[in-house]
């Protein structure tokens, strides 16, 4: 089973769309398109029925987000309106608590919507918590642990869980969190003279044909749009 991404010209590239009940990581540089990319998707599966929550973790606030949406047309206030879409911002204070405070606000707040889809943007936030027991930081496989245990909660109730990553020096193939999820897009920004170039590749797909290489991509107001194979 598939569900469309909902994101104009990439289900030909996913050979069909992002394999149901998965896990997808999309990475790249600030600017890139990762929120956008990941609200575009969630909007538009809540105009088609699906229930769907995006999740800041960068403690901004609701008004800020919304502020930011008016500026594309796939954002609709009545979706948000009528329950089908979520948007909530995590406090730093139940980030710091930690690993349990981490899980119970998920639980509370989150899994009991019954959710389709849903955002975390970025998961990176996660590599500095706290166990909360313990009051100390993750040690060697702990965070491994600690999300393997989170994406199960949502693969057991059939979600699709998409979570964002900024860009590394290294190849996002050899970050922790490449292991651990079934997809990964990443975004890349390219400058040529005075014009700035936008590249999509899909660098993982478990269960799954896709179609490799860059792809440009555009970043309008209309929301992303996958033009061609680079």
């Amino acid at each position: 089973m598939r569900k469309t991404s909902y994101i104009n010209g990439l289900d030909e590239i996913l050979c069909g769309g992002f394999v149901d009940n998965s896990t997808i990581l999309i990475s790249g540089k600030a600017g890139s398109g990762k929120t956008n990319i990941c609200l575009q998707s969630l909007f538009e599966a809540a105009k088609n029925g699906e229930t769907c929550a995006y999740v800041s973790m960068l403690s901004e606030s609701k008004e800020k987000i919304l502020n930011t949406l008016s500026n594309f047309d796939f954002f609709d206030q009545s979706i948000l309106d009528s329950g089908k879409m979520s948007i909530q911002s995590v406090d730093s204070d139940i980030i710091c608590k930690g690993d349990f405070s981490i899980f119970e606000y998920i639980n509370e707040n989150i899994l009991t919507l019954n959710p389709d889809r849903v955002v975390i943007d970025p998961i990176t936030v996660f590599e500095e918590i706290d166990s909360t027991f313990e009051e100390r930081q993750f040690r060697g496989c702990e965070l491994r642990t600690f999300a393997r245990n989170l994406f199960s909660e949502f693969e057991e109730r059939n979600i699709m869980l998409i979570i964002t990553a900024e860009a590394s020096e290294n190849p996002i193939n050899t970050c922790k969190w490449s292991y651990m999820v079934d997809t990964i897009l990443t975004l890349e920004n390219v400058i040529n003279g005075n014009k700035m170039h936008r590249y999509l590749e899909l660098i993982k797909a478990r269960r799954s044909d896709y179609i490799p290489g860059k792809h440009a991509y555009s970043m309008t107001r209309n929301g992303v749009r996958v033009i061609s194979q680079y």
